[in-house]
């Protein structure tokens, strides 16, 4: 262990946050809540020391509307190192969470601005519009792994994933504990949700609940996990799509024009949903054999991604007109009377095409803003 590394563990033991109550046998993390300006402090300094050392956090983050037009109650952050979930209480710290300086005269707000500590969120768009706008957090050294997820996909990359499917389907969890996670994802929804008899506030109640308190960390203790399985399986060409596309969300979050919901919210990169189509086999073999030695895994889904797309056809229906002509009059003679139709006019045109399994990709997760629909992106 590095002396950057031993001196953040350190740091750990010096802090004197609030515990909460028992936690579930089968998780790892403990949460510990961060809701004074001391605690900001020894916190920051933790993170000061993952800074030296170039080191990783798991990030989300929870709210009311969570965007520009919002509020911010909470940010989770994932110090693997010390198998522990910081939870800053954004709703009673305020601006104080973000401008509170360490024995070294960095910030909260300087970590998450800074590059040298690798920051991984799932789907980063609203939660950078939200720390931008409120408090002018400009968010630097983000992995998305929803885009992770997307790269490292054999065959179709339109419909993205939520965080719900990619736990499930990798199996990230033992089948006792995955029920427990989504319990505690259903009773969450429940009390924010107003027609289920619950509150948009939820998050701004304090003492925080214990179920709360476990939602959060169930939203960024399984990203080490599932990020790592991501990346082992991509090629440097897809990892390299995946790091331009998350600077393409971070600076589109920031922009005036940015929408927070919306059902285009869950289409992947237009790029790679439509890649070129004269991409030769070549040129992809040597995009996928960089440095950085991808498995055969990895060079296999590249070539089979720029394969697959010589079947796109397939998504433009044929329309043809009944015998008897469109009005019932006589048929024409000769070839039958066809209209090639585009399916891609506009969003929902683009699902009616997709097969069931394909759109249960991306709906739905009740926790990803795509729509609005599920309690108004509260979550």
């Amino acid at each position: 262990m590095t002396s950057p590394e031993m001196g953040a563990i350190k740091e750990m033991g010096k802090l004197e946050l609030s515990e909460p109550g028992p936690q579930n046998t089968w998780r790892l993390t403990t949460a510990v809540m961060v809701d004074t300006p001391a605690t900001v402090k020894s916190l920051v300094d933790t993170l000061a020391h993952l800074q030296k050392s170039f080191g990783s956090i798991y990030m989300d983050l929870e709210g009311i509307n969570l965007s520009r037009h919002g509020s911010i109650s909470l940010v989770q952050i994932l110090v693997p190192s010390c198998e522990q979930a910081f939870i800053i209480d954004i709703h009673i710290l305020g601006m104080t969470a973000f401008d509170t300086t360490g024995s070294e005269g960095k910030s909260l707000k300087d970590a998450l601005e800074s590059k040298a500590i690798k920051k991984y969120l799932f789907d980063v768009r609203n939660d950078s519009d939200a720390l931008y706008a409120l408090f002018g957090v400009r968010l630097d050294g983000v992995v998305d792994v929803q885009l992770l997820e997307l790269a490292s996909r054999k065959g179709m990359k339109h419909a993205l994933c939520g965080l719900a499917k990619c736990i499930e389907q990798e199996q990230a969890l033992p089948s006792e504990a995955l029920l427990q996670w989504q319990n505690t994802k259903k009773e969450v929804i429940k009390k924010f949700d107003p027609k289920l008899g619950g509150t948009y506030e939820v998050f701004n109640v304090r003492p925080l609940p214990q179920v709360l308190i476990d939602y959060c960390v169930g939203d960024v203790e399984f990203l080490p996990l599932l990020s790592a399985i991501y990346q082992k399986r991509m090629s440097c060409h897809w990892l390299e799509k995946a790091r331009v596309e998350t600077e393409k969300r971070l600076n589109e979050s920031r922009s005036p024009s940015y929408k927070h919901h919306g059902r285009q919210k869950s289409l992947g990169p237009k790029s790679w949903r439509f890649p070129p189509k004269r991409e030769t086999r070549s040129n992809v073999t040597v995009a996928a054999s960089t440095t950085c030695g991808p498995t055969p895994l990895a060079n296999q889904e590249v070539l089979a991604q720029s394969a697959f797309h010589a079947g796109e056809l397939r998504y433009q229906p044929v329309v043809f007109v009944p015998e008897g002509g469109e009005n019932g009059g006589k048929a024409r003679k000769g070839k039958p009377k066809c209209s090639l139709t585009s399916p891609y006019n506009d969003v929902s045109s683009r699902y009616a095409l997709y097969d069931d399994n394909e759109q249960n990709w991306a709906l739905c997760d009740k926790d990803c803003g795509w729509c609005g629909h599920c309690g108004d992106g509260i979550i």
